[in-house]
């Protein structure tokens, strides 16, 4: 297909979307620095995106979609300004340089808000949160905990060589000089040189684990502080101050039980490329009560800088909305071992009876969700099962209708990428899932987006779970579009409803007890080697999807206690 320049392309998404082009639109053209406030469009700021090769009917009625008609209420967000993708710039607004940042917030136990940022050695800054229902007034205080880490780095080719460029980086010639002790191992007085003395060429740096003997090759985390904001009433509105950060960030407290309409705005496999920069500001313009991030966060993959980087570009989203989220295997692989996640993204696991911080469950809103670990054992001998029958025999469906299980790899999948890895695990809980009347199942791992209609052992029928595979956040690694067909010559599996290779975000919004609109939205493809930012009219190369081409997937949800009894 034919390339508009930069500005072309960015005033053609501007004319498609009925956009006002103000004085700002210098911004536009530069790489000028704006934020939320200064009204300059997130389009223009996708010019981070590199280029590189790679590889490359009407639906029928069905016996098991609602019968009743509805018409959806959804309106695309405006696209909110951001910094570059590039440019995550180091917050710099306090009165004792260097400031606290990576601030972001998720939820505690009930009427808790837990507040987590981070700060550097020299900095003064203590595990102190000010708050209050006013700017003016923050009359409230809390005081948290303080931790830092150390880490042997792990070298990914991603991080030389990646699909699609953003956050920290590096060349195999900056690598090489980190992985060499040229410069430390050897006497001074005789030049003798100690057994650890080596030098690193370009062309021999590779994807390995670091040394332990080169204190280059170690890396040292900032101060990560945790405060947990108590007492907080559902429904209001907080605003609070990190200590040593001149910044101000409000948050609404989710509404607790049966509230309505609820909206909850879901991603997974997120990193920090424009895409991914792209989708948390969309997201952001939802104005959802939380997130919920089916894994797969920064992509530090070993390089655990790129968590501090990530930390920066999540916070114009992770500081006024809470993130819920589970881990997945680049939380995992790669010598990362939960460690970073968990010492960053804290989650409710204490509050819901798991001894694993990477399971949990909460009430939210009319929502119950539980969070499972993908990359634990999952069988009926297992901590992770025994928890998970408990919880669910335990949870008020009077009081939240609605049972939603996040994990990060899927159970359903029907793309070449990452299939029948869940199988195990699938194998283990899926009579659980049915048993119990889980309503919807969300998943990552698989960089596409699809949907599937309600589905128990590979068929359809009313009463199982829709599964939802939200691995198409942004991340590096670029869309997988290799589908797989169905039986018998079919395009393809019966209970896949909607597939596609591409980049987006989506929307679950709680009408009421019994129905639920879920919306996904195109955010880019990645056409011939190249992020296209046109969701309207783009398409992924080589994606076989019967739906390569339409923009979005808007469908309902139906909970039916009466025809459903696992449900009621």
């Amino acid at each position: 297909m034919t390339r508009l320049s930069l500005s072309s392309a960015i005033l053609a998404a501007l004319a498609t979307c009925n956009w006002a082009i103000s004085e700002d639109a210098r911004l536009l053209h530069d790489d000028s620095e704006c934020s939320a406030e200064d009204g300059c469009t997130l389009v223009a700021l996708q010019r981070g995106a590199v280029k590189r090769t790679h590889d490359e009917e009407a639906e029928k009625p069905r016996s098991d979609r609602p019968t009743k008609s509805f018409t959806s209420s959804y309106r695309r967000p405006k696209m909110i300004a951001d910094s570059p993708a590039s440019k995550f710039i180091v917050n710099k607004d306090c009165e004792k340089p260097p400031c606290s940042g990576q601030v972001h917030i998720q939820l505690g136990g009930p009427g808790e808000m837990v507040v987590v940022f981070a700060s550097q050695p020299e900095s003064v800054a203590e595990p102190l949160v000010r708050f209050g229902k006013s700017a003016e007034s923050l009359s409230s205080s809390a005081k948290g905990t303080t931790f830092t880490y150390s880490q042997l780095m792990y070298w990914n080719h991603q991080l030389f060589d990646p699909v699609i460029a953003g956050g920290r980086e590096m060349s195999t010639e900056e690598a090489a000089k980190l992985m060499s002790t040229d410069t430390w191992a050897y006497d001074k007085r005789t030049g003798w040189k100690y057994p650890s003395y080596r030098v690193i060429g370009p062309q021999q740096v590779e994807e390995r684990m670091g040394w332990y003997k080169n204190p280059g090759e170690r890396y040292d985390s900032p101060a990560i502080h945790t405060v947990v904001l108590t007492g907080l009433e559902p429904g209001v509105e907080y605003t609070y101050q990190v200590d040593n950060d001149g910044r101000k960030f409000s948050f609404k407290m989710p509404q607790e039980g049966q509230h309505y309409p609820y909206k909850v705005g879901l991603v997974g496999d997120i990193g920090q490329t424009p895409v991914s920069n792209s989708s948390f500001h969309l997201l952001q313009g939802l104005k959802p009560e939380l997130v919920l991030l089916t894994g797969d966060l920064s992509y530090a993959d070993g390089y655990y800088p790129r968590w501090d980087s990530y930390g920066i570009m999540a916070e114009p989203l992770n500081a006024r909305v809470p993130v819920m989220s589970c881990p997945g295997n680049h939380e995992y692989a790669s010598a990362e071992a939960f460690k970073s996640y968990n010492a960053r993204y804290p989650m409710p696991y204490a509050q819901s009876g798991s001894v694993d911080p990477n399971y949990w469950s909460r009430d939210i809103g009319p929502m119950h969700v539980v969070a499972l670990n993908s990359y634990a054992a999952s069988g009926p001998d297992s901590f992770q099962f025994n928890w998970l029958k408990k919880d669910l025999e335990a949870f008020n469906r009077k009081r939240t209708p609605w049972l939603v299980v996040m994990m990060h790899a899927p159970f359903y999948n029907s793309n070449l990428g990452h299939l029948g890895e869940a199988t195990v695990m699938m194998g283990d809980l899926e009579e659980l899932f049915f048993k119990h009347g889980v309503n919807v199942v969300l998943a990552g791992h698989v960089h596409s987006y699809e949907r599937t209609w309600p589905v128990y052992k590979n068929e359809t029928t009313v009463c199982a779970p829709v599964y939802i595979n939200i691995g198409d956040g942004g991340n590096r690694e670029g869309a997988y579009a290799k589908w797989l067909p169905g039986e018998h010559g079919a395009l393809e599996p019966t209970w896949s409803a909607f597939r596609q290779g591409a980049f987006g975000m989506a929307e679950l919004e709680l009408s009421n007890e019994t129905h639920a609109q879920f919306v996904w939205k195109r955010n880019a493809c990645f056409d011939n080697g190249e992020v296209d930012f046109h969701p309207e009219n783009c398409s992924t190369s080589g994606d076989n999807s019967k739906n390569a081409l339409k923009h979005d997937d808007i469908s309902w949800i139906v909970r039916s206690a009466e025809a459903c009894p696992n449900q009621a």
